[in-house]
């Protein structure tokens, strides 16, 4: 069966039109899935009922927009709202679960610290089943440490074919990310250049750093297990997220 999927952090639904105001606009990024047409889409930075984005759900109403079935799992709340993870599929949604990392007990690097979620989701694709899990890392590496123990937890015991995806905040070269590589497949092997950034969308967002002005970050990744076959990846430009858009076509 071919399947395509899509990750996306879509910064809360906020558009980056103009680079220093950014305004709360699901219909952009919502309008970048329905371009595409994903099978299944992972989600970062989702807000669910925050007054910042309206107390909107945004994942439901993305989906709505999209016509694809979806889920929230919450990695923090912030006052009256939700804050976390979401999934959109075309494909039937078996199960899933919330699964929260734990903050890390070392918090010394001096940077933003976020709890964090990891979505675990089986669906059913044409009448194989396949776990897929959606994940956002944090800024610091002992955040990221407590994400890796889980996942590669997950990989091991797996017992059907996996897709991983999300913004895991680091790059490839990342010592971090080899127990992910000695366990699956990164689909970006089969993309004809060597690099592409997925963040910033654009260059001129505030507060950015030197490399990522100058030549960006690609640390948004699609990751399958020996199950599949991947077709080809598609990172397209779009300023409807800070992050664009990461597609893989595989079949399983």
């Amino acid at each position: 069966m071919k399947i395509r999927v899509m990750t996306y952090n879509i910064a809360g639904g906020r558009c980056f039109e103009v680079a220093e105001k950014q305004q709360v606009k699901p219909e952009a990024c919502s309008a970048v899935i329905a371009e595409y047409v994903p099978d299944i889409c992972g989600l970062n930075e989702v807000d669910f009922h925050l007054p910042r984005s309206g107390r909107i759900d945004l994942a439901a109403d993305i989906g709505k927009i999209v016509g694809m079935k979806s889920v929230f799992a919450r990695a923090v709340t912030w006052g009256e709202g939700d804050y976390g993870n979401g999934f959109l599929s075309r494909l039937p949604i078996i199960g899933y679960e919330d699964i929260i990392v734990p903050d890390p007990t070392d918090k010394s690097e001096p940077t933003y610290y976020e709890t964090r979620c990891i979505l675990r989701l089986t669906v059913d694709f044409g009448g194989r089943e396949a776990d897929v899990i959606v994940t956002h890392f944090g800024l610091a590496k002992t955040e990221r440490d407590e994400s890796i123990k889980i996942l590669t937890s997950l990989i091991d015991g797996r017992t059907r074919p996996l897709i991983l995806m999300g913004d895991f905040n680091i790059e490839p070269d990342d010592p971090q990310l080899a127990p992910i590589y000695q366990r699956l497949h990164d689909t970006f092997a089969v993309y004809p250049e060597k690099f592409k950034r997925t963040y910033p969308s654009r260059n001129d967002l505030p507060r950015l750093s030197d490399v990522c002005r100058e030549r960006g970050l690609k640390i948004d990744y699609i990751f399958v297990s020996d199950e599949f076959k991947v077709d080809k990846v598609t990172i397209p430009e779009t300023i409807a997220s800070d992050h664009v858009p990461y597609i893989a076509d595989v079949e399983l």
